[in-house]
């Protein structure tokens, strides 16, 4: 298919947005015994297009989801929802290998399914969800529970981003403003990340093998009690002040290769990457405190056990024990109508990291900053925005501004532009040849 005739594709999908929500949904009267149900959805289209040669249509998804809530009385209610996407980037273009279409094309996924109980002050919630406890921009401090969605980088919304797990998740309230709460989980999931020759490839670490070298596929998530995470999280809020402590016990999300020789004589040994996920421990704070118009919010999260590739030879598993401390201290206000949030954070490893093969790692301390704007004007019909985080150590950086038209109440036109820069093997840098420029048209129903 040309490039034309996906650019006119593209056009007639919007336009079928645009005129099948040019007025407001209608609402209908339902029997007596559908009032406590609650439904709504809303169907994206997106368009994306990299700006770099080669350049052409990297994303021409359709996404929709579904959501419903049965009420059964003020203190129960289930709530359901689904998401299901088709991609007709594969089927408009031959860039990506079978095993990408295989993994993005389409999708059906259940994002909820959350039965929800109250008794007194205690609250319960069992079943597939996402659990927040974090709030940073650009990046997870103490937001440990969920596993993330990496195949589109960091670029969705983070509720988008988070890989909903079923899960038992318990809120006692000690007093008026302190809760207790609990979470356990034999859902052992991990990040997804993009496979080989997909838009957002992660680089790899930087080996130096002579030998022949064999990557194994990594473990499939399990379902299993024996291998199950948990953890608590205290929150208490006293004078403006309003604080957590949290610990969790997981398999790490994210993968780390061990290495393994294998004797082949009368050659020369073969070398397996085998990806591996080692339990680690966080504990961790967040503190948040309004001053007037301010908030100064904080993070601190130790992750104890952690490990990275390394690129020592002379290592027999290649890889290195680091626990590590990431932070951040960041400011919200309000400048000249201008919604701002400034925020700097740390991750720093208790050791060397000269032998660290671990992108995004640039020395003991790798420090990054955060910048998110956000105006509206027209009766905040439009708003504008921006989100710039920069990495000091080796000044790669994002710079991401949008503009949102809400055209109805259940229709919004969002168009934008996502720029990488720096050097080659750093977090942003890897992929500075994938800045695209954007659009999106969502009808809510």
């Amino acid at each position: 298919m040309t490039r034309v005739s996906v650019c006119a594709l593209a056009a007639a999908c919007f336009a079928s947005v645009t005129v099948a929500a040019a007025e407001e949904p209608e609402r209908r009267a339902v029997p007596g015994w559908l009032e406590p149900l609650r439904l709504r959805g809303r169907v994206a289209e997106e368009l994306a297009y990299r700006l770099h040669d080669p350049g052409d249509v990297s994303k021409l998804r359709t996404t929709g989801w579904l959501d419903a809530k049965y009420t059964f009385s003020e203190h129960a209610s289930l709530r359901v929802g689904t998401r299901a996407w088709y991609d007709a980037v594969f089927d408009a273009t031959d860039r990506y290998p079978a095993n990408v279409e295989r993994d993005q094309k389409t999708e059906l996924d259940l994002r909820e399914a959350v039965l929800a109980a109250a008794a007194g002050d205690l609250d319960v919630r069992v079943g597939r969800q996402q659990i927040v406890w974090g709030e940073a921009i650009g990046t997870f401090i103490t937001d440990v529970v969920n596993p993330r969605d990496f195949r589109e980088f960091i670029l969705n919304d983070y509720t988008e981003l988070r890989i909903p797990i079923w899960a038992l998740d318990v809120s006692w309230r000690l007093a008026p403003n302190a809760t207790l709460e609990g979470v356990w989980t034999p859902d052992t999931r991990f990040n997804k990340i993009g496979k080989r020759g997909a838009e957002f490839q992660f680089a790899g670490p930087a080996y130096r093998f002579r030998n022949q070298v064999v990557r194994l596929p990594d473990a499939a998530a399990e379902f299993s009690v024996a291998r199950s995470e948990g953890g608590v999280r205290l929150s208490a809020l006293h004078a403006g002040w309003d604080g957590a402590l949290i610990y969790y016990d997981e398999a790490d999300k994210l993968s780390v290769l061990a290495q393994r020789r294998v004797p082949q004589p009368p050659g020369p040994d073969i070398i397996l990457l085998q990806p591996t996920h080692p339990r680690v421990h966080v504990a961790g704070a967040t503190l948040a405190k309004g001053f007037d118009a301010l908030v100064v919010r904080s993070e601190i999260a130790v992750t104890v056990d952690k490990r990275y590739e390394t690129v020592d030879v002379r290592d027999r598993d290649g890889t290195v024990r680091r626990d590590t401390i990431d932070c951040l201290i960041g400011i919200d206000g309000t400048l000249f109508d201008v919604d701002a949030a400034l925020q700097v954070s740390q991750k720093i490893l208790t050791g060397s990291v000269h032998d660290v093969a671990r992108g995004g790692v640039e020395g003991v301390a790798t420090t990054s900053l955060a910048l998110r704007l956000t105006t509206g004007v027209f009766e905040n019909t439009v708003t504008a925005g921006m989100l710039f985080v920069v990495n000091a150590n080796r000044a790669d950086f994002r710079v991401s501004p949008r503009i949102d038209w809400h055209v109805t109440g259940a229709l919004t036109v969002s168009v934008g532009v996502d720029i990488f820069e720096g050097a080659r093997r750093t977090l942003y840098g890897q992929f500075d040849g994938n800045d695209r420029a954007w659009m999106t048209t969502t009808w809510r129903f």
